[in-house]
């Protein structure tokens, strides 16, 4: 399978007054088209800041100091803003733990999808709405002409997140970036999410980076499994393996909490 993103010896760091703090310590990924990778770990340990530095959206303080982000044969890292945002919401594309962070209050949610795909697409206003109906019927919501008038304080947590993975999809990424998108909400609504981006990946064929701290959902939606601990990389393998024959110790404490509440 041909590889659509590769992290080298990847390093960042948080610079707060006189003090650096090493946030990540020379990370190395890869993902092929089409693969599901999890990124798993207690929090804490860089798997966010990992993947905000995929597509340069680090925080104000923290800064890359060395590696290479390679997409599609191009370094991230080297690239300027202008040919930043042709790749950022179009080919790289991001949901977050809570939705409602993310989605801006004061406009509806078919508002909101709508600039996105004008942002993004060659599409005129009416073109862009008819489009946004339709992403809102692809992530399984009943009635999208009335949920495209609503804005987020009507939504519940589950419906505003597949408001931001509708718009997350709208220009069709090759590389869909998931940071524990089901963290906040109940366990069925959980279940109702993982399956809703394993259908779309399937249908839509975009790769999946998936961030969690539960080994659980990794073992039913991943390819792959990297295991991340206070920033660096420290075991990765195919998903059955990892659960079959853990080698790190944190792997194995990750798998042993969720066997002991009856998870995995």
């Amino acid at each position: 399978m041909d590889k659509l993103l590769e992290i080298k010896n990847l390093k960042v760091s948080f610079y707060l007054d006189n003090k650096t703090l090493a946030a990540v310590k020379g990370a190395n990924l890869e993902i092929t088209n089409g693969q599901v990778l999890v990124l798993a770990g207690e929090s804490g340990s860089g798997k966010t800041i990992t993947a905000l530095s995929i597509a340069k959206i680090l925080p104000v303080n923290a800064r890359v100091d060395d590696g290479e982000i390679i997409f599609e044969g191009r370094d991230i890292l080297k690239m300027d803003e202008k040919s930043l945002s042709k790749i950022r919401g179009k080919e790289i594309a991001y949901i977050f733990q809570e939705p409602t962070a993310y989605l801006n209050p004061v406009y509806t949610i078919g508002n909101q999808i709508t600039e996105a795909i004008i942002l993004h697409q060659d599409k005129n206003k009416k073109e862009a709405a008819k489009e946004t109906l339709e992403l809102l019927g692809r992530v399984r919501i009943q009635d999208p002409e009335r949920v495209s008038l609503d804005y987020p304080h009507q939504l519940s947590g589950g419906m505003n997140q597949r408001a931001l993975i509708a718009m997350a999809l709208a220009c069709k990424p090759k590389l869909l970036i998931a940071d524990e998108p089901t963290t906040s909400l109940d366990v069925t609504i959980e279940a109702e999410i993982l399956k809703l981006l394993m259908e779309l990946k399937k249908e839509l064929k975009f790769s999946l980076l998936f961030i969690t701290h539960n080994l659980s959902i990794a073992k039913k939606i991943a390819d792959k499994v990297s295991i991340m601990y206070k920033g660096e990389i420290v075991e990765e393998g195919a998903c059955e393996s990892i659960f079959s024959s853990p080698r790190h110790f944190h792997t194995k404490e990750l798998i042993n909490a969720y066997q002991k509440i009856g998870k995995i």
